[in-house]
């Protein structure tokens, strides 16, 4: 089993351990490590971090000490590290964070008194012992000395996701599943990933099986090709459904609403405006149709322009039957023509032709405002 070294309060140099002992108060020197550390006899080791940071020195000495122990050190940073703390963290072979900790990066600081050359001189060894910091950090991260003098110089704060995400840490305490690291920086209340594309394919499935909305407009970045190719395969399909049904509690408009107001306002969107086209399409071709089919597609059976032109000619096309009918049974009537039943098969086929192409000629001109032809 792992010991456990808990480094919490100030980094010190063992000249002042002593105050800190009579006050009582916590804190870290490489004298007391180097204690801990020789207790533990080179087993697996696990440091919990707290700390403010303090002397570059002593933190320096802290970091050696570590970096020489022979067994593995994993350091959890369980509320902050720090300052001097941060860079005495880099030797451990693992670092984790707490999801509540941070870590701090910042430019070395000291007080100066003397004339313009000791100002001058400490000005040298600060700038000499932030590249110094650097080492520690460039030897975890990776990452170049320009780039961690730059964020020393801005004085970062890292909270646990930042500090994984730039090479400070390896992971995150109670986070297996790395569920912290999939919303990095997400401050913006957007719809995490694995919800987004449950939801996608969900709508996708759905307005599929109506085959009235066109996807492209609603989600033009989204790739439906695996969703067809599931629909073209009856097994397939049911497997999909049953996925659902046993994964996803469909949504009703309202909680869709509630819950993804953008997807809603887009669908919605989208639906007037097919309608708009819809009845725009059915006004073009109207003129001559039937002014009962035409409000019978539009509102009471909603059918597209397609459908009404062939509904249209079906109609038509039985109004034509009637006609010729009309004229048989007219011929009949006429002493003074030959009963249709008398005529040579090629003279009714002729009648009939005449009075097919008569019906279809006035139903039209009738509807145009114009006159009936061939009368």
């Amino acid at each position: 089993m792992p010991k456990k070294i808990k480094l919490n309060g100030p980094v010190i140099g063992d000249g002042s351990t002593w105050l800190y002992d009579w006050l009582g108060m916590p804190y870290i020197s490489a004298k007391r490590l180097a204690k801990e550390l020789d207790d533990a006899r080179g087993d697996e080791v696990e440091l919990y971090i707290n700390s403010p940071g303090g002397s570059v020195f002593a933190g320096s000495e802290v970091y050696t000490i570590l970096k020489e122990y022979a067994g593995k050190i994993v350091a959890k940073v369980t509320g902050v590290a720090a300052s001097a703390a941060s860079f005495f963290l880099m030797a451990a072979d693992e670092i984790k964070m707490s999801p509540t900790s941070q870590l701090m990066i910042h430019n070395a600081a000291t007080w100066t008194d003397g004339d313009k050359n000791a100002h001058g001189s400490n000005t040298e060894m600060l700038r000499g012992t932030d590249i110094a910091i650097t080492n520690a950090y460039r030897l975890k991260t990776g990452k170049s000395q320009d780039e961690l003098l730059e964020l020393m110089n801005k004085t970062t704060w890292m909270n646990a996701q930042q500090a994984v995400e730039f090479g400070f840490a390896d992971g995150i305490l109670f986070d297996e599943d790395n569920a912290l690291m999939s919303v990095t920086n997400s401050i913006s209340g957007e719809i995490p990933p694995h919800v987004e594309e449950k939801l996608r394919d969900f709508l996708v499935n759905a307005m599929l099986k109506e085959g009235s909305v066109d996807l492209s407009s609603i989600m033009p970045g989204a790739d439906i090709t695996p969703i067809l190719n599931n629909m073209d395969s009856p097994g397939q399909q049911q497997n999909y459904d049953d996925q659902f049904k046993e994964e996803e509690k469909p949504m009703d408009l309202d909680e869709l609403k509630a819950k993804h107001p953008d997807v809603y306002q887009a669908a919605c969107q989208e639906g007037i405006e097919q309608e708009r086209n819809r009845i725009k399409e059915i006004d073009e071709i109207s003129a001559t149709i039937d002014p009962d089919l035409v409000n019978k597609a539009k509102y009471t059976e909603p059918i597209d322009a397609g459908k009404l032109a062939v509904l249209a000619l079906k109609n038509d096309a039985g109004r034509g039957e009637a006609f010729i009918n009309a004229r048989q049974q007219e011929l009949q009537e006429n002493s003074g023509v030959k009963s249709q039943d008398n005529l040579s098969e090629e003279d009714q086929k002729k009648v009939n032709e005449t009075a097919h192409i008569d019906a279809i000629a006035n139903a039209i001109n009738a509807r145009r405002g114009g006159t009936e032809a061939n009368k």
